[in-house]
């Protein structure tokens, strides 16, 4: 998994060009997968040698029209698009379990 997540960050974060990369760690309190997904992340991160920062979005403060809520977590977004190619929900988005 962690080689994955770092072909999948160099491929989506490139290697040539510098420019500005928003990433979003979509997350919320409970999510029992959090702390692993967030470890091979900054491993990921780590391991390619480039600055490259995130924020950390807590799914229960948002509003209940963000796209984001219908996420389930954790879940990265690169550019509002999920790292892994999940389509984005419509609503009605799904309560958390």
């Amino acid at each position: 998994m962690k080689v994955a997540a770092v072909v999948v960050l160099v491929t989506v974060c490139g290697c040539t060009a510098p420019r500005t990369l928003r990433l979003e760690f979509l997350t919320r309190e409970g999510c029992v997968q959090t702390n692993i997904m967030r470890a091979r992340l900054d491993n990921a991160i780590e391991s390619i040698g480039k600055p490259i920062s995130y924020d950390v979005v807590d799914l229960d403060a948002l509003r209940n029209d963000d796209v984001r809520k219908g996420y389930p977590t954790p879940t990265i977004l690169r550019d509002s698009v999920d790292l892994f190619g999940m389509t984005p929900p419509t609503p009605p988005y799904p309560q958390p379990t």
